[in-house]
C-alpha cells in the first residue's frame, strides 16, 4: 500500500489517504464486488488484499455444504447453491491458491522496494534542498533548541 507519510508532513492526512485507499481495496479484493468495471479490475491487480482473498477463499469454502429453507428453495426444489465450490465459481475465486500466495508476495516486495527508493528519493531531495542536512533537520533544530535553552 502507499506510504503516504513520505509524501506528506501533516501525519493526520496520510494516515487518512491511506484509509480510503485500504477502504477501496477491500470492496474490490473480490467478495463485495463482483462486476466491477475493466479498469477497476486492472487497479485491483495492484492490490495485495485480492491476492490474500484469493488464497484464503478455497480453503476456507472447498469443502463446506449449504442447506435451505423451503423458503429460499427455487421453483424447482433445490436450493440456489449447495456447497462452497459454487460459490467460488460464482465469485470467481476458484483460482490455485498457491498461486495467489506467491503472487502476494511478489506485491509485498515490489511495494516494499518503491517504499524504500520513495524513501531514498525523498531524502536526497530535502538534503539538496534544505542545506545537506537530511531528513531529521527540523527535529535535531528543535531539540538543540531546547537543549540551549
Amino acid at each position: 500500500m502507499p506510504k503516504f507519510n513520505t509524501l506528506f508532513d501533516h501525519t493526520g492526512f496520510a494516515v487518512n489517504l491511506t484509509s480510503v485507499f485500504l477502504s477501496v481495496a477491500t470492496f474490490m479484493a473480490g467478495v463485495l464486488s463482483i462486476n466491477m468495471p475493466a479498469f477497476l479490475k486492472g487497479v485491483n491487480y495492484l492490490s495485495p488484499l485480492r491476492y490474500s482473498l484469493r488464497n484464503l477463499a478455497p480453503y476456507s469454502l472447498r469443502d463446506i455444504v449449504f442447506t435451505c429453507t423451503d423458503a429460499q428453495t427455487l421453483p424447482d426444489g433445490t436450493c440456489p447453491i449447495t456447497n462452497g465450490m459454487e460459490v467460488l465459481k460464482l465469485y470467481d475465486l476458484d483460482d490455485n491458491p498457491a498461486l495467489n500466495i506467491m503472487a502476494l508476495g511478489v506485491c509485498t516486495l515490489v511495494y516494499r522496494l518503491l517504499a524504500y527508493a520513495m524513501l531514498k528519493a525523498m531524502r536526497r531531495h530535502w538534503s539538496d534542498s534544505k542545506g545537506g542536512a537530511g531528513v531529521g533537520r527540523k527535529w535535531t533544530a528543535k531539540k538543540e533548541k531546547r537543549s540551549s535553552t
